[in-house]
């Protein structure tokens, strides 16, 4: 009988398994967005138009802010969402050239802040981003009670920020953000309109899925 050769065999290469960074996202910024803040917020004001004695010409403050953004990814590393902020500072009044505030503490100066954002990672495997967003501002004085004692302030602002964050879990990300906002506010008084020009600087800690 002849000898048969046996078919060649041919080798082929390994599947090698994706690296953690590669896999539907994880450890990695896309898709769904979901960031919680809380922080510290400072407040500056400057008061036009005051219809009060003594004059009030500005406002000072300090006090603990929260902020929650909502979005997606439109593009590699670009987030654009809606968020909302809050912030209830403890305020002290410029008011004749003194500073003024209540004995009891029992005033508070609460700002409101919705509207669009976006957010960007230039490197959406790492944890450095920028944001900026453009927002309806209420802002109101209260007693003990949440009762407003003054007419609402309204207007808009700007906000822009920068932070970093260390991924925790596959979607999951913890970090810190140092954000910056302008406003101009006004509201009406008996024969006159009142205007509040305001900076909040503010340092918050961030929770992210993303």
């Amino acid at each position: 009988m002849t000898p048969v050769d046996a078919p060649p065999v041919i080798a082929t290469p390994a599947a090698v398994p994706p690296c953690p960074g590669e896999e539907g996202g994880a450890y990695r910024h896309d898709g769904f967005f979901l960031r919680s803040a809380p922080g510290i917020a400072g407040f500056w004001a400057i008061v036009s138009g005051w219809a009060g004695q003594p004059n009030r010409t500005g406002v000072r403050g300090v006090g603990q802010s929260s902020s929650l953004e909502l979005g997606g990814t439109a593009a590699s590393g670009l987030v654009l969402g809606g968020s909302v902020w809050t912030a209830r500072f403890d305020p002290v009044f410029v008011e004749g050239g003194k500073r003024v505030s209540s004995h009891d503490d029992s005033v508070k100066l609460t700002q409101l802040r919705v509207g669009p954002f976006l957010d960007f990672y230039p490197s959406p495997e790492r944890g450095f981003h920028a944001s900026a967003a453009v927002s309806l501002v209420v802002e109101f004085e209260s007693d003990t009670q949440g009762d407003a004692i003054k007419p609402v302030w309204y207007g808009p602002s700007l906000a822009t920020g920068v932070g970093y964050e260390w991924f925790i879990a596959r979607e999951l990300s913890l970090g810190i953000l140092a954000r910056f906002a302008f406003g101009s506010l006004l509201r009406s008084a008996p024969n006159t309109t009142e205007h509040l020009t305001f900076v909040a600087p503010e340092l918050a800690l961030t929770a992210t899925f993303h």
